[in-house]
């Protein structure tokens, strides 16, 4: 594990709350709190950020999601623990993610996605893919301190 750079927290603490404010909104979305951790643990594993994966796969693990469905997200296309509904979330959320290959998404995966989550789905969805692409970015360029995790857990758990 890399040595953590600086903490970005001490510099956008203020930005970083109103971040937190929107992933708040979105434990309440249509997505599930669930699914909407297996996206952000997909994102993650895609972007390459060891502290959100590390973060996601605990948090999934106390919302008592299978240790298949965790370990399967990686593989998601050829794994039959996801439903077809699930399924499009992940494609959607993987070409997202990605949008700098294409520069494009195409109205079949637009449509199909639609047609699985409805249209506030779809945009909780994008939006749930942007932040957690975000904190990616913010974990990587700083190698966020994976000591942090058993803070947000705890918080998670005071919540819950």
């Amino acid at each position: 594990m890399s040595t953590a750079r600086l903490n970005y927290y001490k510099h956008i603490g203020k930005a970083a709350q109103h971040l937190m404010a929107i992933e708040e909104q979105l434990e309440q979305s249509t997505l599930g709190p669930k699914l909407l951790h297996l996206i952000r643990l997909r994102v993650s594993q895609i972007n390459g950020c060891s502290f959100c994966v590390n973060l996601h796969t605990q948090v999934l693990g106390l919302l008592e999601e299978t240790p298949e469905r965790i370990n399967q997200a990686a593989v998601w296309e050829e794994a039959p623990c996801f439903t077809e509904q699930e399924k499009a979330a992940f494609r959607w959320a993987e070409t997202l993610t990605k949008i700098a290959d294409t520069r494009y998404i195409n109205d079949d995966l637009y449509q199909a996605t639609l047609d699985a989550w409805g249209e506030a789905g779809i945009s909780e969805l994008t939006l749930a893919v942007g932040m957690i692409n975000t904190w990616n970015r913010l974990g990587i360029s700083f190698h966020t301190d994976h000591s942090f995790i058993d803070q947000i857990l705890r918080t998670k758990l005071a919540h819950a």
